[in-house]
């Protein structure tokens, strides 16, 4: 009766115990590297020793072990499912809308924990996305086929949380394991560099793709369970309104996360969310609570420990920050582990008796001020935690609008700068995305300063964006520099990881309608390839007083950046990839997604198995989730881009598309629509006026922001309605299961989440091209001409009709 459930579980006890036997090698590797160890060291080294002799002992799977595990994961789905049967439809109905909540919440927060954890998981975000979609795929797709065991999900899920943990903050911290970034394509601030070198990159990655490997399976087989339990729900009523139910639990899940996020709230209120709905609604009458409530305090004690106390960790609604001091005593800040930002105190009382650092770096962030004194008005892009904020009220500004994303950093600059920049009358503090406050700004500027953004931090849960990738587009500068006054200046920094990144910012300037030619200057601050670009409107920009600036270290470099680079990988609104080297198809994101790929199959061979055909039926829903998944991407990247990528809209994008399906339903279900022939037509004019619409922002004038923001969300929900037409009619028909129907939605939401890649080389509109392709595959496997003809000859449906 369990043998996918004790299938299920070796295969996570199998991987959990890889990741536990590679952390207890690297931590045995550290301790004999080091010099000196007292009793405590040996103590501990004992423990991991241990730990890595279980997993050894986990992997060979003994046959007493195995005997006693498998006992006990038949009598969690045998008691589960007496109490299952024995339960009311009332009840099932209302456990519908809590257990996809915990669904949708459960695969929100891992993918915010994983990535606060480790930086690989910023980039690779998506890869959580799909192994959520897989495990809980899976489980809708036999749901009624084989024993449902819910009280797996809190054990692996707290071993899981320990592992990880024991991985980031015992070996990882201290050393940098699993700190490489596998990819050529894209880069960051400190970084991969110019040259790529495909041995280097797979020896410094292939403990990074173990994590990612081991992980994806991990997240899966947490969810599977889930999914199961979730398909075998669904089924206590009628399709439409299970699914109409299923859209509200997905929707609370969204809302549950936004609130959390609200309020800076850590992981450990996350997961205390996640698995007190599962202890109270689902697991209170079975017999095995005692070890889900043990597995959920252990959960907590592994979240709440802490792990560094001399750091504070705050989880802002982007990334976690870790707030510590220099020697300075001073703030400084970490994100993902590494180093983000740090304070100075360049008051005027320290002026000439300031240490030699200071000096340089007063000299980097009173740069700009040489080519604009005493400005009237200035604007800081990336204020951060008040910085050039201080400085351009040293330098006699008038006024400061100060950009900042991120309200957790804007609120520790209020609180821990020296100079308290963001305190003073002359500075007005704006929470937005840099692209939405140039886009709504009514003010002109003298000069406008962009600090060095580089976000670790992806656009959404299904998007390879970063917050500030709009922002370093040919459109957003030109956007930008269209506020300067007559003569303004427009500085723009950035520690280059490469070259390439220089050449975008010198050319986008360069091409600037109404700019002179631009100065490139190597300020070196933080970085000896930290560039600042300055614009001018009206002149050209020279380098003044150059002995006394080459004697701080600065250097034109103007000359180099000036150099041809090809027009195809400037980054655009289309193609807004500022951070990848050139416009090049992700081959080190392709060797990832094949991992995938190959993982996805090996998952369900162990769970579904692969024994059956694949049934014609269902093929339409597996298209329609593919589709689904590129138009939200795209629904997603193009609100950003209107109206910044804040995480608020991100959250209310993905909160107005389960709106629409929920309304699409809801016509479903009052019988307003019957057919799908019209549903088909008005999404693919949907999703051609939609592409011709993000091809062409700059030819597209609606008057006022207001008309065209509403103009923009009509298009970009307009095909999702459509197809939400479409599904709803087709889990009416009496011959589809709804749980099978989900099943393969979500796996075709996962190959959509694959797709989406093409993105990076294609650009942005290509996924409207993608997605018509698998919404006329969607169609083509829902035209039956035999059933259609048949139901005609009996005078179901009149020769007009259409399937």
């Amino acid at each position: 009766m369990g043998d996918a459930n004790r299938r299920l579980v070796r295969f996570f006890s199998i991987c959990l115990s890889t990741l536990l036997f590679v952390y207890s090698i690297l931590a045995v590797r550290l301790f004999l590297d080091r010099a000196s160890f007292d009793a405590v060291d040996l103590l501990l080294l004992s423990v991991r020793v241990l730990l890595g002799g279980a997993a050894l002992l986990v992997v060979i799977d003994p046959p007493w072990l195995a005997r006693r595990l498998d006992r006990q994961i038949d009598l969690m789905g045998s008691l589960f499912e007496q109490a299952f049967a024995n339960a009311g439809t009332k009840e099932k109905i209302r456990l519908i809308v809590l257990v996809t909540m915990v669904s949708l919440l459960l695969e929100l927060v891992m993918i915010r924990w994983l990535a606060s954890v480790f930086p690989v998981f910023s980039f690779f975000k998506n890869f959580t996305l799909l192994a959520c979609f897989l495990g809980l795929g899976a489980g809708y797709a036999v749901a009624d086929k084989q024993p449902c065991a819910p009280a797996l999900v809190l054990p692996m899920l707290a071993l899981f949380v320990g592992v990880v943990t024991l991985l980031r903050y015992d070996v990882s911290a201290a050393n940098g394991f699993f700190a490489a970034l596998p990819m050529h394509e894209q880069t960051a601030v400190g970084g991969t560099t110019d040259g790529p070198n495909w041995l280097v990159l797979l020896k410094s990655g292939a403990p990074v793709y173990v994590l990612l490997a081991m992980s994806f399976v991990l997240c899966a087989c947490i969810c599977y369970p889930v999914g199961q339990l979730c398909g075998k729900l669904l089924q206590s009523t009628d399709a439409l309104k299970a699914y109409s139910l299923n859209l509200i639990g997905s929707i609370l899940g969204v809302v549950a996360l936004c609130v959390m996020s609200l309020f800076w709230l850590p992981p450990a209120v996350w997961f205390t969310v996640t698995g007190g709905v599962l202890l109270v609604f689902v697991l209170s009458r079975d017999t095995r609570l005692p070890v889900g409530v043990a597995s959920f305090c252990l959960l907590l004690a592994v979240l709440s420990w802490p792990v560094q106390q001399e750091i504070q960790r705050i989880y802002s609604p982007y990334q976690l920050l870790e707030r510590m001091a220099k020697s300075d005593g001073l703030m400084n800040l970490l994100s993902g582990g590494a180093y983000y930002q740090k304070v100075f105190n360049l008051a005027e009382s320290n002026r000439g008796h300031e240490s030699e650092e200071d000096r340089y770096v007063r000299a980097y962030y009173e740069f700009p001020f040489n080519f604009k004194n005493r400005p009237q008005r200035v604007a800081i892009v990336g204020a951060g935690s008040g910085n050039d904020v201080a400085a351009a009220l040293r330098m006699g500004a008038s006024h400061v609008d100060a950009i900042e994303i991120d309200p957790a950093i804007a609120h520790l600059g209020k609180h821990y700068h020296p100079e308290h920049p963001y305190d003073d009358p002359r500075v007005t503090l704006r929470i937005n995305d840099a692209r939405n406050f140039f886009r709504t700004a009514d003010q002109q500027y003298d000069l406008i300063i962009y600090g060095v953004l580089d976000s670790h931090t992806a656009l959404s849960h299904a998007s390879n964006l970063r917050v500030d990738s709009y922002v370093y587009t040919r459109e957003g500068i030109a956007e930008a520099f269209k506020l300067l006054k007559p003569d303004g200046v427009m500085s723009v920094a950035f520690a280059l990881p490469n070259e390439s990144l220089g050449f975008k910012l010198s050319h986008i300037l360069q091409g600037l309608p109404g700019a002179g030619k631009p100065l490139a200057v190597r300020v070196r601050y933080d970085s000896s390839t930290t560039t600042a670009f300055i614009a001018q409107k009206g002149r050209d920009v020279a380098m003044p007083d150059i002995n006394a600036f080459a004697a701080i270290g600065f250097t034109d470099v103007s000359k180099h950046f000036a150099q041809p680079y090809p027009e195809a990988s400037i980054p655009t609104d289309d193609w807004p990839f500022f951070y990848m080297i050139e416009r090049t198809y992700p081959v080190s994101y392709m060797i990832a997604l094949g991992m995938v790929l190959l993982l996805s199959y090996m998952f369900v061979r162990k769970t579904i198995g692969l024994t059956g055909p694949i049934e014609r039926g269902y093929l339409p829903f597996f298209f329609l989730g593919a589709g689904l998944m590129l138009v939200e991407t795209k629904a997603i990247t193009e609100l950003g881009l209107h109206l910044g990528g804040t995480w608020f809209v991100i959250a209310a994008t993905i909160i107005l598309v389960l709106v629409m399906a929920f309304l699409a339903n809801l016509m479903v279900q009052g019988k307003i629509v019957q057919q799908t022939g019209l549903a088909y037509l008005g999404l693919l004019v949907s999703l051609l006026v939609g592409y011709f619409y993000a091809r062409n922002h700059g030819l597209v004038t609606l008057g006022s922001p207001q008309v065209s923001l509403a103009v923009s969300c009509v298009l970009l929900t307009l095909p999702l309605f459509f197809s939400g037409i479409v599904f709803s009619t087709l889990i009416g028909r009496a011959d589809i299961n709804i749980s099978t129907a989900l099943a393969y939605n979500l796996m075709g939401a996962l190959f959509g989440g694959l797709m989406e890649y093409n993105s990076m080389y294609f650009g942005f509109s290509f996924l409207y091209l993608l997605a018509m392709g698998f919404y006329f595959l969607a169609w083509m496997f829902s035209w039956d001409p035999a059933a259609v003809w048949t139901r005609r000859r009996l005078g179901i449906l009149t020769q007009d009709s259409a399937p």
